[in-house]
């Protein structure tokens, strides 16, 4: 059963989500501020999702996001927000959301991202591409999220191995930050963000040598990013 860790502050919404999540089978903590939300978190770490309202008491969803990030936490979250905006958007993907949702929603939406977050314990690759790159020393299973980089065994997070597989997908070809954002966050139009190049900066730090000189995923001037290997 997955664990759901949701976050809000409202009560008619909280009882709401919470009914509905646990009719659909999840495991749900119900936290009503952020502090008590990271407290949880911080003795109980087993969650496979966390769904937070923007708008909380005291310490918002934003500031949360960001404690977490910061401190190395790499849960799966669901912004939730009446903020529409694209400069909010890009603020909730920044702080490090996976994904983003306003409000009102429709319960079917939110039910559908949920599921799509999820499978970062059990993703499976789409359509007829790899479910696995091979390279040099490194081997990427992205059914698992799992790979072998130079004999060390690491675990990529559901939007890395996103990144990671579209970028294989279209090795020696540049991709641009806006397909990225696109295809990965269901981002339309452009928007400046700095979600995209964080997030390479990570899949660098697990797979390059020497992230500072990347070996395989290079950024393109001004165009975005080309995934580049002989193999």
């Amino acid at each position: 059963m997955n664990r759901i860790l949701l976050v809000e502050d409202d009560p008619s919404m909280a009882l709401g989500l919470e009914f509905n999540l646990r009719s659909e089978g999840y495991d749900i903590v119900l936290r009503n501020d952020a502090e008590s939300a990271l407290d949880t978190l911080a003795s109980e770490p087993d969650f496979d999702l966390i769904v937070v309202d923007w708008m909380l008491p005291g310490l918002d969803g934003i500031g949360m996001l960001r404690r977490l990030r910061e401190a190395g936490n790499r849960i799966p979250v669901l912004l939730l927000t009446a903020r529409d905006g694209n400069e909010d958007v890009v603020e909730g993907l920044d702080s490090g959301a996976d994904d983003y949702l306003t409000k009102p929603f429709d319960l079917n939406v939110l039910l559908a991202r949920i599921r799509r977050l999820l499978k970062s314990r059990s993703w499976r690759a789409e359509g007829i591409a790899p479910d696995e790159a091979c390279f040099d020393n490194v081997q990427v299973d992205f059914n698992s999220l799992t790979a072998e980089v130079r004999g060390k065994g690491i675990r990529l997070t559901y939007k890395e191995a996103q990144i990671l597989k579209l970028l294989w997908e279209k090795r020696n070809q540049i991709v641009s930050r806006e397909e990225l954002l696109k295809k990965i966050w269901g981002v339309e139009g452009y928007i400046q963000s700095r979600t995209v190049d964080n997030h390479i900066v990570q899949l660098r730090k697990l797979l390059e040598e020497n992230p500072k000189k990347p070996k395989y995923i290079l950024s393109i001037h001004g165009s975005g990013y080309k995934f580049v290997t002989a193999s």
